[in-house]
């Protein structure tokens, strides 16, 4: 993953390999995700006891049992043991006592290590985010506002279903998912959507295979049911992706015709609610102007508002980053603009909670006199007059913003 790659992809590839016992999934992702999480606070603390010449892969063995032992709360003699033993047998006894003498230093002196006296510093270190997101959101939010939102973004995950009515009903759903050792809770908001426990059991499972539950974030919901419920005639999903929301239009409202885009043909090829697929960028797209009833821009964004499921955005991410996709998404409003008919209404969704995607640039939007902001949601959920924005320590869901833009 320090090479580049992302951790999902990470672990379902090497999931994939018959080696790795179905038991012990559950515990490598809880480790690999977690050290992902909390890799600077645990460098930090290797900072104390280490000062130079840390080889990578001594390091990672050191970040895996640190965790387990701060933050899974295993028995500190077992996690020690296991590590020097298999230091032992890999690295030799040279550097199975170094990595002895480290950990039980660790344990031992961790509380006692003085923290920066500088708010940010503090934050930064003590809840594992890079500096510059945390000078932001304390700028934005004040320091325990911002301290509220980084301890919700690094608890372990929620996940949420959607269901197929067609298919199966919300009970039947429950019971089945307890069948397979699933706990799943009613969503506050969406009479279709369940929140679960975990979803490793279900990959497998004739539930998914047969699409009765699709696996889709809650607020990535709303953003199709934002299409949905204006029962337009021709709609564009301009960035498809894979066809989650798509889909989801479909089974929401069938006699509309749905078309879906997206720059990776790849990606379209799991669309199974419509024929219609066309590879094309956004900025460049080759559809007729003034046809469509109703667009879904959901653009590529900084992700910043899913750092609790995919915890590697916040290292990968810079401040020029926001700026930049804030850009970005202007653009792709202002062509698809030229798509829509008269009257007709763009919905734009983002997973962030950044000025620069979502208020700021709706206000941008506005300014420009071809859209006037239309509630985006059928549904009484906090937000504003035209649109949502989810913070996550506020609403407990993924940071999410959703507009309703119609053009003039």
């Amino acid at each position: 993953m320090e090479e580049g790659g992302l951790l999902d992809q990470t672990v379902d590839r090497h999931f994939s390999s018959p080696w790795v016992a179905q038991a012990f999934k559950p515990l490598i992702y809880e480790v690999a995700s977690g050290v992902v999480r909390w890799k600077l606070y645990l460098d930090w603390v290797l900072s104390h006891l280490v000062k130079e010449g840390l080889k990578k892969d001594v390091r990672h063995l050191l970040w895996m049992s640190l965790y387990q032992v701060f933050f899974m709360k295993k028995a500190v003699y077992h996690v020690v043991n296991e590590t020097v033993e298999y230091a032992k047998k890999e690295k030799g006894q040279g550097i199975a006592n170094f990595v002895n003498a480290v950990l039980r230093r660790a344990i031992r002196e961790k509380d006692e290590m003085p923290m920066p006296r500088d708010p940010v510093s503090r934050l930064s270190i003590s809840c594992s985010f890079p500096s510059w997101l945390v000078q932001r959101w304390c700028a934005r939010f004040g320091e325990i506002e911002a301290k509220n939102l980084l301890d919700l973004l690094n608890k372990s995950p929620e996940f949420t279903l959607r269901i197929d009515a067609r298919k199966i009903t919300r009970e039947e759903a429950v019971e089945r998912l307890a069948d397979l050792g699933v706990k799943a809770v009613k969503s506050r908001f969406l009479k279709k959507a369940l929140i679960v426990d975990r979803v490793g059991p279900l990959l497998d499972s004739e539930l998914l295979k047969s699409h009765a539950l699709h696996i889709q974030d809650e607020t990535s919901q709303m953003a199709g049911l934002a299409v949905a419920a204006r029962c337009a005639d021709l709609v564009l999903d301009a960035c498809a992706g894979q066809g989650t929301k798509t889909d989801q239009i479909k089974e929401e409202w069938p006699y509309a015709h749905v078309l879906a885009m997206d720059l990776d043909g790849k990606r379209l090829g799991s669309i199974r609610s419509t024929t219609c697929l066309v590879e094309a960028d956004v900025l460049k797209n080759p559809l007729k102007k003034g046809r469509f009833d109703c667009i879904l821009l959901d653009a590529p964004c900084s992700s910043l508002g899913i750092i609790r499921k995919h915890p590697e955005i916040k290292w990968r991410r810079s401040e020029r980053d926001v700026a930049m996709h804030g850009g970005l998404q202007f653009e792709m409003i202002t062509s698809l603009g030229e798509n829509l008919r008269q009257g007709g209404r763009l919905v734009y969704s983002v997973c962030s909670f950044e000025p620069e995607e979502t208020t700021d640039l709706v206000e941008m939007v506005k300014k420009t006199g071809l859209f006037a902001l239309d509630a985006p949601l059928p549904l009484p959920l906090p937000g504003h007059d035209g649109y949502f924005l989810s913070l996550p320590h506020v609403s407990g869901m993924d940071g999410f913003f959703i507009a309703g833009l119609k053009k003039l």
